[in-house]
């Protein structure tokens, strides 16, 4: 098969995995637990999740990426990097299960919930096999680990429902089949690899790991920051709030999050066509950052706006009405996704044109800045405070991102074609509280989509352009 190919399956492949996981978190994690499980042992378990997925990243760190470079680059042996970064991942994975164990023992009360927080944590301990991933990886080959995402995700759905069916009103439980999940995921991941290439005995090459370690820190660094700053409010409001407030404040952060899934796989798109746009002048890359800003921010408008203005109806359409009260945090975190939409194509031009270390500043400050205004609001204002934090946040992280791309290459993803977007949305937040203001609001979902179409067709946004000679970049 060619390269072409693999690519373009590839990609398909990562799209049907990653939307197959996501429905599943909202199903069990949204639909399902919020409605079974008492309002504090929900927000039980999003703290748990919470801190789960940051330590994701903390083990993580960038290894995948670092080893994935070396052995493309032909710099090492392919099976030693993949040995090496399963083990240096593994050491990483027990440190992280023994201070998750601690934190739990610690912090909760009661013996059944501190074992089965205990029992959660040994997800950790199965990290390091996803490493094997690498070996498909590289080789731009990801129908495995695209077939072990569904497989663990499949998994925790099963778990979800059969515990929701048994009436399990405890949180830990649901934390054991989410880490279940993963450790069925990597496991497969690594049986797979290995029926490839069977494992050799053979002793941890120390300096291999050193470089390992080195080449992974930058990536590791923003990784971490990002996690920092998407997931510490929700960590720092348990402690100063109670387990309510971390439910209702999770229950908007997750709807946001559903959202900012486009953003995230537009620009894994994104990346190689920026990087062959540098490569064949500055004004093809301009055109192009400024045609991928133009159809994120087409698509912000419509989806902050229709979450802002039915943030309490959404709310009780997907969590149930007990978090009708979380509408105007969600509203906050909606202006919030607007600037995440904005963000992603100036930080994926830095990163294409060789400037992830401005990237990593940005995410570093980005992370102290979240960490401090939260310490400094959450005590008096909580799951608003929370949300606002995010927008503040998130605002910088766009603005350092406009800032850095002019600096270094001359222009940014603003350009006269925004005004399109914006007077899009000053029509449809009129229009929805004017005309439609009576209407079922599904109904009026139903209106201000087709409003949007409409606008989009008159503002050419089809057939999809980046504004770019698509021929220029057509590999030699």
């Amino acid at each position: 098969m060619s390269l072409s190919r693999r690519v373009t399956g590839g990609a398909a492949l990562q799209l049907g995995a990653r939307l197959f996981s996501s429905a599943v978190a909202l199903v069990v994690t949204a639909v399902v637990l919020a409605r079974t499980l008492p309002e504090a042992e929900y927000g039980r378990f999003c703290f748990y999740l919470t801190l789960y997925l940051l330590t994701m990243s903390l083990v993580d760190f960038g290894v995948n990426k670092a080893a994935i470079r070396l052995v493309a680059a032909g710099e090492e042996t392919r099976g030693e990097v993949i040995d090496a970064a399963i083990r240096l991942k593994a050491i990483a994975g027990a440190a992280a299960f023994l201070i998750m164990s601690v934190l739990a023992l610690v912090a909760e009360d009661g013996l059944g919930t501190r074992v089965g927080l205990v029992i959660a944590a040994l997800h950790a301990l199965g990290h390091g096999f996803g490493a094997a991933s690498i070996g498909f990886e590289v080789d731009v080959r990801f129908r495995v680990p695209a077939q072990s995402v569904v497989i663990g995700q499949a998994v925790f759905l099963l778990g979800g429902l059969a515990l929701a069916l048994g009436s399990v009103d405890e949180a830990s439980p649901y934390l054991i089949a989410w880490g279940s999940g993963l450790v069925v995921q990597n496991l497969w991941m690594w049986s797979r690899w290995r029926a490839v290439e069977p494992g050799k005995a053979s002793r941890l090459d120390s300096a291999l790991v050193r470089r390992l370690i080195r080449e992974a820190a930058p990536l590791g660094l923003s990784a971490v920051a990002v996690a920092i700053y998407y997931y510490t409010d929700t960590l720092m409001l348990r402690p100063i709030h109670g387990e309510e407030e971390v439910a209702q404040y999770s229950t908007a952060y997750r709807l946001m999050g559903v959202g900012l899934m486009v953003p995230v796989l537009f620009s894994q798109v994104l990346f190689p066509v920026f990087t062959r746009c540098r490569q064949r002048g500055g004004d093809m890359l301009a055109s192009a950052v400024h045609g991928a800003s133009f159809y994120l921010a087409l698509l912000a408008t419509v989806g902050s706006v229709v979450l802002f203005s039915y943030a309490p109806e959404w709310l009780e359409l997907v969590f149930g009405a007990p978090y009708r009260d979380a509408a105007p945090a969600l509203r906050v975190v909606a202006v919030a996704m607007a600037c995440v939409y904005l963000t992603y194509p100036h930080t994926t031009a830095l990163i294409a044109i060789g400037r992830a270390a401005d990237f990593t500043r940005i995410t570093v400050v980005a992370a102290v800045l979240n960490v401090a205004l939260n310490l400094a609001v959450l005590p008096t204002y909580g799951v608003v405070g929370a949300a606002a934090t995010t927008l503040a946040t998130e605002a910088f992280v766009l603005v350092a991102s406009i800032w850095f791309l002019h600096r270094r290459v001359g222009f940014t993803g603003l350009s006269r074609r925004l005004l399109g977007p914006a007077a899009l949305a000053a029509i449809l937040a009129f229009t929805i509280h004017g005309p439609l203001e009576e209407v079922p609001w599904g109904l009026a979902i139903v209106a201000t989509v087709g409003i949007g179409a409409v606008a989009a067709v008159l503002m050419s946004a089809f057939p999809f352009s980046l504004g770019v000679d698509e021929a220029l970049l057509e590999t030699e």
